[in-house]
């Protein structure tokens, strides 16, 4: 037929080729150590410009919710907490969602007054449903934090 191109059929490979290669990979990292970290027995090594929790100085927020307008996920809502604090007129305070929060920072570059910053602290595992933070539980170590 005219305009008809015939397929060719691609060549087959010996079996045995594919396992070798296989077996010469897996030999190369059988003797050398495993990347794995048995986790929390053993504790990883922690870059020193890791960031991960946010935190909160309640006294040194002035309530001007950018952090809220900021964040890319809408993670962080504007509360009002009943506190004495002569820079937050409104006594608005953020809280902050860690189940939709992507650790972007940039509640952290906006924040006029640093009074939203991040912390070396990473092991957040939560017991109860919610994963929002109040602003009293941000402004806590993780440890005094109540799962």
């Amino acid at each position: 037929m005219i305009g008809v191109k015939e397929v060719e059929e691609p060549k087959k490979q010996v079996p045995l080729v594919g396992t070798l290669k296989a077996m010469i990979t897996v030999g190369k990292h059988l003797f050398q150590k495993p990347v794995t970290v048995q986790y929390p027995e053993e504790r990883p090594r922690i870059p020193d410009r890791f960031r991960f929790r946010i935190s909160l100085s309640l006294d040194d927020c002035v309530g001007c919710t950018l952090c809220e307008q900021v964040c890319p996920n809408l993670s962080i809502h504007m509360n009002k907490v009943e506190r004495e604090n002569q820079r937050n007129k409104r006594k608005i305070y953020p809280d902050v969602n860690f189940g939709t929060c992507t650790v972007c920072r940039n509640c952290e570059e906006i924040c006029p007054t640093d009074a939203i910053y991040l912390t070396h602290e990473f092991e957040t595992a939560r017991t109860r449903n919610s994963f929002t933070y109040s602003p009293e539980e941000l402004s806590m170590p993780e440890e005094e934090v109540i799962k």
